[in-house]
């Protein structure tokens, strides 16, 4: 079992997030014995080696000693000639690895996932983007592609859609960053559009077990990685609580740059690019705003700059009929969704489910530690 194989298994035991395996990364590093010696530590060591709580300590002794899930996910792996990468893989896409936390494990189906990364900009915008969406994807995807952007995307209807298959018709490379399992494409409906982005030399990429459902919690994750592996971010047409305003905030922690496209004054799906906009993201009204921008500019990691630097009104503001909500008292100080789960004693996935929920309404922030704080 070497280091690549005992990461996955990791990742495969409810309850063991990408923190608790940043902290055992961080001492056993690549070490293919080391790794293979984890399988054999008792919950006591485990705590004192790697300062997990006796909690997750249990959960990885427990995980570890049962093959069936690991077996299970490297069949399917092989079946479906999934490719994945670890944090400790020399392959692992490095402007994702910059990020505090990065995933644990990455899956994707295409062509080299640092690769494509290497020049890339994310286009997010509104699942309801209409015509005026379309029209200004339309405008700035050509001369994107042909300075050899990669442009990523969520995949979902909408901005997402319409920026992949633009990108597709200009004969360029695309990412989609799935919020499922590679065996569980979503929507479906995207389907062709997924495989004509493979066969165009794209890729799809998760951070979920290959059959992982498309569940509302997967998404604030996914939001993360396709901010993570973008040089910068292009909003186009988000309503100001959306799932392209956290993408957008994501973008800003991790210390890339935020570019937003106004539109009409009258229409909800400006106001979120308008918000960005009052708040110092830069104003996108041609190419060239971005071209020249973001080729002198080098990607500015978490470690140059702190969360503080954020501009407090990319975090929308609490609502008091939310207040009373109980989790929010888990989130006292930042804590990791491992913590979560174990503080309030349901799954992994309710758990993810109720922290999207509570960062749609301002409640939660999930800061670029990737810890979650009660706000």
């Amino acid at each position: 079992m070497n280091a690549r194989t005992t990461i996955l298994h990791l990742s495969l035991i409810d309850g063991v997030g990408p923190a608790t395996i940043a902290k055992i990364a961080a001492v056993l590093a690549n070490d293919d014995a080391a790794w293979l010696d984890l399988y054999t530590m008792m919950v006591s060591r485990l705590v004192e080696l790697f300062a997990v709580t006796r909690a997750i300590a249990q959960k990885i002794e427990l995980g570890l000693q049962n093959n069936t899930v690991l077996t299970a996910e490297l069949y399917l792996i092989h079946t479906y000639d999934i490719s994945w990468t670890t944090v400790v893989d020399h392959d692992y896409p490095s402007l994702l690895s910059h990020i505090h936390t990065p995933p644990a494990v990455l899956y994707w189906r295409g062509a080299s996932l640092d690769a494509l990364s290497a020049q890339s900009l994310a286009i997010v915008g509104s699942r309801r983007a209409n015509h005026y969406g379309q029209r200004i994807i339309n405008k700035l995807v050509p001369p994107l592609v042909e300075r050899n952007y990669t442009i990523i995307s969520g995949g979902a209807v909408g901005a997402d859609t319409m920026a992949h298959r633009a990108t597709v018709n200009w004969k360029g490379k695309t990412i989609v960053v799935l919020g499922a399992g590679l065996l569980r494409l979503y929507p479906s409906t995207n389907i062709k559009l997924f495989q004509d982005i493979v066969v165009a030399g794209g890729a799809l990429v998760s951070i979920f077990p290959l059959t992982t459902d498309p569940v509302p919690g997967n998404f604030p994750a996914r939001n993360r990685v396709i901010a993570g592996l973008s040089q910068a971010c292009i909003v186009v047409q988000a309503a100001v609580k959306s799932g392209a305003a956290i993408t957008a905030t994501y973008a800003l922690e991790q210390g890339r740059d935020v570019f937003a496209v106004p539109g009409p004054i009258d229409d909800e799906l400006s106001a979120g690019c308008h918000a960005l906009i009052k708040e110092g993201a830069t104003l996108l009204s041609d190419v060239a705003d971005i071209v020249g921008y973001v080729s002198d500019q080098p990607v500015v990691t978490p470690l140059q700059q702190s969360s503080s630097a954020v501009p407090e009104q990319y975090r929308p503001a609490i609502m008091p009929s939310m207040a009373s909500d109980p989790f929010l008292s888990f989130c006292d100080t930042p804590r990791s969704v491992d913590e979560l789960v174990l503080l309030s004693g349901t799954s992994f996935t309710d758990v993810q489910d109720k922290l999207f929920e509570l960062q749609l309404d301002g409640l939660v922030a999930q800061d670029f530690t990737g810890m979650w704080t009660a706000r």
